[in-house]
């Protein structure tokens, strides 16, 4: 969780809200009411609604990624990250098109985030892709990955964000992600294949994200409606 805020020393508050464990200790200690955070990320979207409440909300934004994309890149992470939870040594040695057909593979991963079912063994309808896209619609300042600048931008003016603690840093921070490899670099970076429509590989990925595949067209629609909100704004 980020703060900004020019009398703390560190921009930092110290509760884990990547965990369902960690949000629920943000909760007791109260937070939101705190006014201490200025962001905060999880992935646990609907745990971390019970921080808030009609005095104290929040505002929902997102960096979405080509799901295709993300699944090449979480592929690759997984065949080495056995730090992770989700890691599985089989990895290691498949292909990206026998990860696609086997077991392991997680399909509509957004959507099923969005809707709550992100139990695999869930089946997602049509009618559960109009929710997400009416969640995403109403409830999210989006941003693309594929669009890091204009992304940043846009949520800085919306929320207001300045370097304060140390802008020099900060800001050179900042261009090293934008430009750089970023969050999303891992020790795989070489080997990755670069997916084309109507190769294998990126059939059967698209197509176990159709789900996720419609609804990162509509992200890309609202990316363009939602530029209006911004022109503005200084």
């Amino acid at each position: 969780v980020g703060l900004n805020k020019p009398e703390f020393q560190y921009p930092f508050v110290n509760i884990d809200s990547t965990t369902k464990a960690g949000l629920q200790r943000a909760k007791t200690l109260g937070l939101a009411h705190s006014g201490l955070a200025e962001a905060m990320v999880t992935p646990f979207l609907y745990d971390a609604n019970m921080l808030f409440d009609e005095q104290h909300r929040g505002r929902m934004f997102s960096i979405f990624r080509h799901p295709v994309e993300r699944q090449v890149s979480l592929f690759y992470y997984l065949q080495y990250a056995d730090w992770e939870p989700t890691y599985n040594s089989q990895l290691a040695n498949m292909t990206i098109e026998d990860y696609a057909q086997s077991s392991l593979f997680k399909s509509n991963w957004l959507t099923r985030t969005l809707v709550n079912k992100q139990g695999g063994e869930e089946k997602l309808t049509a009618e559960d892709l109009k929710v997400a896209m009416d969640i995403v619609r109403r409830k999210i300042l989006v941003g693309l990955l594929s669009k890091k600048e204009e992304t940043m931008e846009r949520f800085e003016k919306y929320f207001g964000w300045k370097y304060r603690i140390n802008p020099k840093i900060q800001e050179e921070c900042r261009t090293r992600l934008l430009i750089g490899s970023g969050v999303n670099a891992n020790k795989q970076q070489n080997k990755r294949e670069v997916l084309q429509p109507g190769t294998q590989a990126y059939d059967l990925l698209a197509w176990g994200n159709v789900y996720d595949m419609q609804l990162y067209s509509y992200i890309e629609t609202l990316f363009l409606e939602q530029h209006a909100n911004f022109s503005a704004i200084s």
